[in-house]
């Protein structure tokens, strides 16, 4: 006797009146038909890159709500993930846009700024249709389905997210080192000269020790991170409001020379590296796991979307006066380089906006957690081991300090905006594609309710059905044809753009060497 099927199979299996139905004489399959039955859902499978339809699928809802579990990111409404979003551009590589020596045309800085800013709301977007699509909600889970083979918890997979987390770690490392770098110069102008030397090793010292006070929380969502990211936003905007007034009263001073940063820095790459982004996967799903409740679907894509491009949007008007200073500053100087006086403030809100973004920089890294350790005490020792491998690296000598800058520019740009087109080229392009309708393996007889009714025959093959096989080919091509756009973005401007800030790189180290 052949198991119960589900009421909604029943519904249409059941009844002898069905056309479906083995007892109707004019259905689609009979006793003897080699097809299988195909019950497809009323609604069709929507896909991450159509901009016009909704999100995804019930199952693909529940799916996501047990991996949101697993996140170190819970649920945060609309204005925290926007601060997330935001506080990333404001900080810096905008406060380097007024450090640089070289003259800037101001037609050539708008044009970088835009383009910037736009590839990097176009690389954000990427995330989140790949995350969408492949179903996963970190970029460790996303790069190993995309460049390791096979698929389970083996040796390789293991090796790989072990590497992964290394990189990353590795960019954050020294990323806080250059925050820390900066931030003990600006104090140390507060310092009288004849007392730098001796202020000098106590202050990264106080500055680790406020972070670590600020770090001890184990996920952005925590008050004190989301009060430091806040602080740091606001400060910027208050750095911004000083060095507008000092040159619009001109309060500057003019120099022939300030100390190189390194090979590849220059106020172009200073903007590129001010529109570099990180988090963007965990924050679209911790903003998709706080709307579930939505009476709309869609809703919940287009959130993230608006987020994502108002956040660009906002933070190109906040760095634009700063290249419209630097362009100024060449041409009314006469080729002799201007800077702001110091002062109080200029130097105050720089320390605050660096050393509060610290934090959420420093929570957010991925880190192991020592059980055997961390039962004796509230924070993660290897978060104490991070802070102290970062303060150790901002007081390492000049030499040193240029090459930690280059070599954040290099994975700051090639995480923001290299990586997320390798990934969707080899997802897309080097990987067989998603199945939509089809079943991912053939079920057994004893899984199959459906067997007594269509056959052996369609149990050894279901994957074979025509219907189901000219379905699967309609929504393929529907899903190809809704990401032409994206596609073209990415082999149009995106690619060629990385080849050439490459071929750039390459060229600059070459001369200097």
């Amino acid at each position: 006797m052949a198991p119960v099927a589900p009421e909604r199979q029943r519904s249409s299996l059941g009844s002898p009146d069905s056309p479906t139905s083995p007892q109707s004489q004019g259905g689609l399959s009979g006793p003897g038909s080699s097809s299988a039955l195909v019950l497809l859902p009323d609604t069709e499978p929507q896909d991450p890159y159509d901009l016009g339809s909704d999100d995804d699928e019930s199952d693909d809802e529940r799916d996501s709500q047990l991996e949101i579990q697993r996140l170190p990111i819970p649920h945060l409404d609309s204005a925290l993930v926007f601060l997330y979003l935001l506080s990333p551009y404001l900080r810096l590589g905008a406060l380097y846009i007024t450090d640089g020596t070289e003259p800037i045309s101001l037609w050539h800085g708008l044009l970088t700024l835009i383009f910037a800013s736009s590839l990097s709301a176009f690389c954000r977007h990427l995330w989140f249709m790949l995350s969408r699509y492949l179903r996963k909600f970190t970029l460790e889970d996303i790069l190993i389905e995309a460049f390791v083979r096979g698929r389970g918890q083996g040796r390789r997979h293991s090796f790989a997210r072990t590497s992964i987390v290394c990189a990353i770690a590795l960019f954050r490392v020294l990323l806080v080192a250059m925050y820390f770098q900066d931030s003990v110069n600006s104090v140390l102008q507060l310092v009288p000269e004849d007392m730098q030397s001796f202020a000098h090793p106590y202050i990264p010292a106080f500055l680790a020790f406020f972070v670590l006070v600020l770090s001890v929380s184990d996920t952005v969502a925590a008050k004190p991170v989301i009060y430091a990211s806040t602080l740091s936003a606001v400060s910027y905007a208050a750095w911004l409001i000083v060095v507008s007034h000092a040159h619009a009263t001109g309060t500057v001073q003019s120099i022939m020379s300030r100390p190189q940063q390194g090979i590849l820095w220059n106020i172009y790459s200073s903007i590129v590296f001010a529109c570099t982004t990180t988090l963007t996967v965990p924050l679209s799903v911790s903003l998709a796991g706080s709307l579930v409740a939505w009476p709309a679907k869609r809703h919940r894509a287009r959130r993230f979307e608006l987020l994502n491009a108002c956040s660009a949007a906002l933070a190109m008007f906040l760095m634009l006066p700063l290249v419209v200073f630097a362009s100024l500053r060449v041409i009314n100087m006469n080729g002799r380089t201007s800077v702001i006086s110091p002062g109080v403030l200029v130097p105050t809100f720089r320390t605050m906006t660096l050393s509060l973004a610290i934090p959420s920089v420093v929570v957010s890294s991925p880190m192991p957690r020592l059980s055997h350790i961390g039962c004796y005490t509230h924070m993660n020792p290897v978060r104490f081991i991070f802070v102290l491998s970062a303060v150790l690296l901002s007081i390492a000598s000049p030499s040193v300090a240029n090459i930690i800058r280059d070599l954040t520019l290099v994975l700051a740009c090639s995480g923001t905006f290299l990586l997320p087109a390798l990934t969707h080229i080899t997802i897309h392009y080097f990987r067989r594609p998603l199945a939509i309708v089809l079943p991912q393996a053939p079920q057994s007889v004893h899984a199959s309710p459906r067997s007594s009714v269509s056959g052996p025959r369609s149990v050894s093959r279901p994957s074979l059905d025509p219907l189901l096989q000219r379905k699967e080919r309609y929504l393929q091509r529907r899903r190809l044809g809704k990401r032409l756009l994206w596609d073209a973005g990415i082999w149009l401007v995106l690619i060629p753009l990385c080849i050439c800030a490459v071929v750039w790189v390459a060229g600059r180290l070459i001369v200097k060497w």
